[in-house]
């Protein structure tokens, strides 16, 4: 492949890289894009998820980290609307909410009630007759419920159709691992791929787990680990469960249109290990079955294996890059990766195209020297 000139070069294909392409080529359409990675990668976040948009649920404080959710969340209606119109493909979008069982969230019950109220989180208290009208076949012994707004993506359709509509606006994706770069200074001036060298102006690392070993080739180092999580897919029928649940270290997401249901997700820090252990997957049903009976004797469909990327402070590196002039970073996004997509790539967009006002301290590549 002979070498190839862009303005913005985004190494990595899961949803964070392609949105910020996507996002970028929609604000200025004249740009050349490429986005570069193996589409495999992809398989271990951003189609490994579950695609709970879940801010309130996961978070105990309202700070920065927080707000950027919450903000996302925000985005999200407007942002599955547009990507639906452009890529004119299917994605399964609910904001029903999410639902804790009294019997999971045992002690912290009023700690999750005073946090929603102070602020001013939409949400309810379901009694237990309340409970079996709204969700008839949760568990009598889940008693009171907590509905939460929040929503529910299927990431891997997400996936499918940042990766169509970016093509249409004009993206080039480039299926090939970025194995190096040209460097003159401060300046990256290409990428090295197997397939050539792609040369660009301005370079974003978006490669999730990935990103760590890209960072090795830039010389800087990147205090990022991959954090596996094992989770599985049963076969249950459409209109058993219309909301999200958080569960007894599980969660539960119906993917509906017969796509079963999701249950997840372990949290285990051991490297790139993309082992799925059977005896770990049926603890995942069997503690998701104490909530939700029916999942008890579903059909397995598929079992697999995700791989988080979690800096030191369990925050995102978003920005730019202090060693190097024309490098961004949109990375490190843990646990809520398919939550801050439509956020983030607003974001990078504006990072890019020198117009971000408020740059987040709490994000930024400085913090680790990068």
């Amino acid at each position: 492949m002979a070498s190839k000139a862009f303005d913005v070069v985004v190494a990595g294909a899961g949803v964070i890289g392609l949105s910020i392409a996507y996002t970028l080529k929609g604000i200025e359409p004249s740009l050349r894009v490429a986005v570069l990675g193996d589409p495999m990668n992809s398989l271990m976040a951003s189609r490994a998820a579950a695609g709970m948009l879940a801010p309130f649920g996961e978070c105990r404080e309202s700070d920065r980290f927080f707000q950027f959710c919450r903000e996302s969340l925000d985005k999200y209606p407007g942002f599955i609307q547009d990507l639906v119109s452009v890529s004119e493909r299917p994605i399964h979008f609910s904001m029903m909410g999410s639902i804790m069982p009294a019997s999971s969230v045992g002690e912290q019950w009023e700690e999750r009630l005073r946090f929603f109220r102070e602020e001013s989180i939409p949400h309810e208290v379901w009694t237990v007759e309340q409970a079996r009208e709204r969700a008839p076949y949760l568990a009598p012994e889940c008693g009171e419920v907590i509905w939460v707004g929040e929503g529910q993506v299927n990431n891997r359709q997400m996936h499918d159709a940042l990766a169509t509509g970016s093509v249409y606006r004009g993206v080039q994706i480039i299926n090939q691992h970025v194995t190096g770069f040209h460097r003159y200074s401060n300046r990256i001036q290409a990428a090295v791929t197997d397939a050539g060298e792609i040369l660009g102006k301005q370079f974003v690392v978006a490669a999730g787990s990935w990103s760590q070993q890209i960072g090795k080739v830039l010389e800087v180092s990147m205090p990022l680990r991959p954090i596996k999580g094992q989770m599985c897919r049963v076969a249950v029928e459409d209109g058993r469960l219309d909301y999200t649940i958080h569960g007894m270290n599980t969660y539960i997401a119906p993917w509906r249109e017969g796509n079963g249901f999701v249950v997840g997700s372990t949290m285990e820090d051991r490297g790139f290990n993309e082992m799925v252990e059977a005896d770990v997957i049926q603890g995942l049903v069997d503690r998701a079955a104490k909530i939700l009976p029916c999942l008890k004797e579903a059909p397995l469909i598929e079992s697999w294996t995700g791989l988080r990327p979690a800096a030191e402070d369990l925050m995102p590196i978003m920005g730019a890059s202090g060693r190097y002039e024309n490098l961004f970073y949109s990375t490190g996004h843990f646990r809520n990766g398919i939550l801050q997509t439509p956020h983030q790539a607003d974001y990078m967009a504006a990072c890019l195209l020198g117009t971000l006002k408020n740059p987040i301290t709490e994000f930024s590549p400085d913090r680790y020297d990068l």
